[in-house]
């Protein structure tokens, strides 16, 4: 496999991994040059791409000359996969860049991370900042002054009203909303369709409208 700079592997090979396929050639910086996950047999394909074996082989694809990685896990109400992915990439020297779709709309003057990855129809508005590995998934709004920790999954069609904090690791549901100023702590879970109108702390679950 030759050196290339826009050369990019995808660690995870299941729905998400193929909306990122989807992003990638759609941005058209990196071209894709294989997926590692340990649930797929080395050799078969996912549109197209192929599958080069589990996550162990990343130092011999480093030592190929591949850069560059996405985290291409989706999640299940825990981060800590994607997280650990993350985390062991970097041990290994690789850079994460942040992935952006080209039919989302980003204000021009938000911060983002290594690893971000904002999907198709997302809205990300003015002075909002997005942190490490923190996926803004389809449809997914997040408005003015937002604080978005490290690896947070927001799910597709969740709203964000202005001036939120998300706090590390959080997860937020399909089609939740939450309201203006609220605060959401690290590793908490809103539910699919909350509708959240007060502070969430840390590591709980709530749910409902309003969500308790």
């Amino acid at each position: 496999m030759n050196e290339t700079s826009n050369a990019i592997i995808l660690l995870g090979g299941g729905g998400h991994a193929k909306v990122l396929i989807d992003l990638i050639t759609e941005r058209g910086e990196y071209k894709i040059v294989g997926i590692l996950d340990p649930k797929m047999e080395r050799g078969t394909h996912l549109k197209g791409i192929d599958v080069l074996g589990a996550d162990d082989a990343l130092s011999e694809l480093r030592d190929q000359g591949i850069k560059n990685v996405a985290i291409a896990v989706g999640s299940t109400k825990c981060n800590l996969l994607r997280k650990t992915l993350f985390d062991r990439s970097r041990e290994l020297d690789f850079q994460i860049p942040a992935l952006i779709h080209p039919n989302s709309i980003c204000s021009s003057d938000i911060s983002l991370s290594d690893g971000v990855q904002i999907m198709a129809g997302a809205i990300i508005q003015t002075d909002s900042i997005l942190g490490e590995g923190t996926v803004v998934n389809t449809g997914a709004q997040v408005d003015h002054d937002c604080q978005i920790g490290s690896h947070v999954f927001l799910s597709p069609g969740v709203v964000l009203s202005g001036g939120v904090v998300v706090g590390n690791n959080a997860f937020v549901g399909a089609g939740a909303i939450v309201i203006q100023g609220v605060k959401v702590g690290d590793n908490a879970i809103i539910a699919a369709g909350a509708v959240v109108i007060q502070d969430v702390k840390d590591g709980a679950l709530v749910k409902g409208v309003p969500a308790r």
